[in-house]
């Protein structure tokens, strides 16, 4: 690897931090939004870079934060997953604040937008560190920096309602923060290690010779539930319906596109290259989380089809949707390994499209959350009625959509799962079904009666329609590329 490659990972995270520095500085109004867009695009532009290299020579390679070795140093480690998941997050991310833009001008006091641009770039430092990290120490830090800026993200709009729900949000992030915490530590005491290789090494030996077993045990398990109960995977998704639904536009998009998936990504992470399947299958981790993915796809799709409030509706479809990637992971073989890879990186440029589309149609609704106002919407706003409508369908299974392609990889997967094919092929075919059920109606709705009546053209219009247009074709690409793109993702988790 050339020398100016491998400092990639480093550099993208230097200039995240570095313009987080810089917007504070920043005076007139609209500087720091250009700033951070810009340096995600920098970011995207760098990742992209280096997933043409890793891909085309198949290797991976560690980065050393200060030359000091593990565990008292930190470490990076980067390959065509992770360059992968970079790309991809970069990219939502400058959309989501691209197609939030007009919200984010009209939720929020001028002095209160850099402030939030600020608090956009660490959570987005924190979330390529979750993507990078080879060590559990610096994945735990930035654990709690996106927790906190995530929920004062959740706040920015300073309504009551929205303080309520960020207090709400912040009290299950801790007790999630707290699990980690306790597992990390509880590895820690039994291996003397928080680089994962060698966690991974040391834990197939006492796994091998039936030492600490207990402790092992339960440090795998309170690091799932924290990363669970972080993730609002069911039943510990309380606090994300008024999260999102009281969060401005872009904050939304980026709370259910990317913050969760931060997360996911740390506990495959832990899945293949620390705990290993060995010992999962001993201690039936792999039957849990099946099980939460199983009940989750049900029952948070039956919760969003009560919900009469649009940003709740879709707060609850981003739970069932992680629920997917539960199931994926609990299926225990490699093939349902790659496909919560694919679903992690389909739910993410699709959930944010539909919230950036949400955001357009309660602009034209005058504000109002709630069905029975937004009837026609999508006449008054149509760029907001085609994100919200393709990606509906998208989740639901539309063919040569991203949802699709995603519940297509999972569905191959578990034909190769043993006792689980039945029970997670019936858990796929009903979920869609629900999906449809409140997705379908919504766009009638939207798309009802109300043509004719249509809005002036709101200042920053333009940003919504770009943002629109390429979540529309990441959403395209990853529903025709299926395939090259999971020949990716098998790469790089061999590489992981």
């Amino acid at each position: 690897m050339a020398f100016p490659y491998n400092n990639i990972p480093f550099v993208s995270l230097f200039l995240v931090l570095f313009s987080a520095i810089l917007v504070p500085l920043l005076k007139r109004e609209g500087q720091a939004l250009a700033l951070v867009r810009v340096v995600q695009l920098m970011v995207a532009g760098l990742s992209a870079l280096l997933l043409a290299l890793l891909w085309q020579s198949g290797e991976s390679f560690p980065f050393v934060l200060g030359h000091i070795p593990a565990p008292w140093g930190n470490e990076l480690r980067a390959g065509p997953l992770e360059a992968l998941l970079s790309l991809a997050f970069s990219l939502v991310m400058v959309l989501s604040m691209t197609g939030g833009a007009a919200d984010l001008r009209t939720d929020l006091r001028p002095e209160a937008q850099g402030r939030f641009c600020l608090l956009m770039q660490l959570l987005f430092a924190s979330l390529l560190a979750m993507v990078y990290t080879n060590d559990l120490f610096t994945a735990y830090v930035f654990i709690e920096i996106a927790a906190v800026t995530a929920c004062i993200a959740a706040a920015a709009k300073e309504t009551g309602r929205a303080v309520a729900a960020a207090t709400r949000y912040l009290i299950f992030s801790c007790l999630g923060s707290g699990l980690v915490l306790l597992g990390i530590a509880l590895l820690y005491c039994v291996t003397g290690h928080l680089l994962m290789e060698d966690l991974g090494r040391s834990i197939v030996q006492l796994a091998q010779s039936g030492q600490y077993t207990v402790p092992l045990t339960v440090s795998a398990l309170v690091m799932t539930m924290g990363l669970a109960i972080k993730s609002a995977q069911f039943p510990f998704h309380g606090w994300l319906p008024d999260a999102h639904a009281s969060a401005t536009t872009a904050a939304s998009a980026i709370l259910s596109g990317l913050v969760l998936k931060g997360y996911l990504v740390l506990l495959l992470k832990l899945i293949v290259r620390v705990f290993g399947p060995e010992l999962l299958v001993g201690v039936y981790m792999h039957d849990l989380l099946f099980l939460l993915g199983l009940v989750g796809m049900l029952f948070s799709s039956v919760a969003a089809l009560r919900q009469e409030d649009v940003k709740k509706m879709i707060a609850y479809s981003s739970s069932a949707q992680i629920s997917y990637i539960f199931l994926a992971l609990g299926l225990g073989i490699r093939a349902g390994t790659a496909a919560a890879c694919f679903q992690i990186l389909a739910h993410a440029v699709t959930k944010p499209m539909i919230f950036v589309g949400a955001g357009a149609l309660i602009r034209a609704g005058r504000g109002e959350h709630y069905w029975s106002s937004l009837r026609g919407a999508a006449w008054r706003e149509p760029v907001g009625g085609v994100a919200f409508t393709v990606g509906g369908l998208s989740l639901c299974g539309l063919p040569l959509l991203a949802g699709f392609s995603s519940k297509y990889s999972l569905a191959v997967a578990a034909l190769s799962a043993g006792w689980r094919t039945m029970p997670a092929l019936f858990g796929l075919a009903v979920s869609s079904v629900l999906n449809a059920m409140y997705y379908i109606p919504a766009i009638l709705v939207i798309w009802g009666q109300g043509a004719g009546e249509r809005l002036s053209v709101q200042k920053g219009h333009w940003e919504l329609n770009l943002s629109v247009v390429f979540f529309l074709g990441c959403n395209v690409l990853l529903g025709v590329l299926v395939g090259p793109i999971l020949a990716l993702i098998y790469q790089g988790l061999e590489l992981l």
